[in-house]
C-alpha cells in the first residue's frame, strides 16, 4: 500500500516569504537557483514536520508578524521594504523587548542557517570540509602556515 503524501508543513505563500526572509539572513541565498531553495525548504520542513502543530502553527504566526508588523510603521508589508530597511526591521525584531519575538527569531534565523549551510555545494564553496575521522584537520593543515 502506497503511504499517503505527506503535505509541506509551510504553503506556498509561506515558502515564498521565508525565501525572502533567508535573503536577508543569508544574503548569498537572495536569487539562488531552485537547486539551493528548494534543499532550504526541504530542511525547513523536515525540521517543522515533526513538531506538534502547535509549535508549527507557532512559526506560521511568526511569519505571518513579521510580515504584517511593518505596516503601521511604512504603510508597507516586510517584502515589500528595500533590502536594507528589511535588515534593519530584522535586526530590530531580533533585539525586541519582547522575549517571544527574539526567540521566534533566533529559531528563524537557526532553521535557514541548517537549511543553507547544510547543503553539499555550499559546504564546497565554503571550504567546510569535516571529516568524521579527523574533524577539519585537513581544512587547518591547508590554512595554517607550517611551522619550520
Amino acid at each position: 500500500m502506497d503511504s499517503p503524501v505527506r503535505q509541506p508543513v509551510l504553503s506556498v505563500g509561506q515558502q515564498r516569504f521565508l525565501l525572502n526572509l533567508a535573503a536577508c539572513i543569508v544574503p548569498e541565498s537572495a536569487g539562488a537557483p531552485a537547486q539551493v531553495t528548494d534543499p532550504l525548504l526541504a530542511a525547513v520542513d523536515e525540521e517543522l514536520q515533526p513538531r506538534p502543530r502547535l509549535q508549527q502553527l507557532e512559526f506560521k504566526l511568526l511569519l505571518l508578524a513579521i510580515r504584517w508588523m511593518t505596516v503601521p510603521f511604512t504603510l508597507h508589508r516586510f517584502e515589500r521594504l528595500p533590502a536594507a530597511r528589511q535588515d534593519r526591521w530584522l535586526r530590530f525584531f531580533e533585539n525586541a523587548p519582547l522575549t517571544l519575538l527574539r526567540v521566534g527569531i533566533w529559531g528563524l534565523k537557526t532553521l535557514v542557517f541548517l537549511g543553507y549551510y547544510t547543503q553539499d555545494g555550499v559546504l564546497r564553496r565554503i571550504l567546510y570540509l569535516p571529516s568524521k575521522e579527523d574533524g577539519n584537520v585537513r581544512l587547518h593543515r591547508r590554512q595554517l602556515p607550517s611551522a619550520g
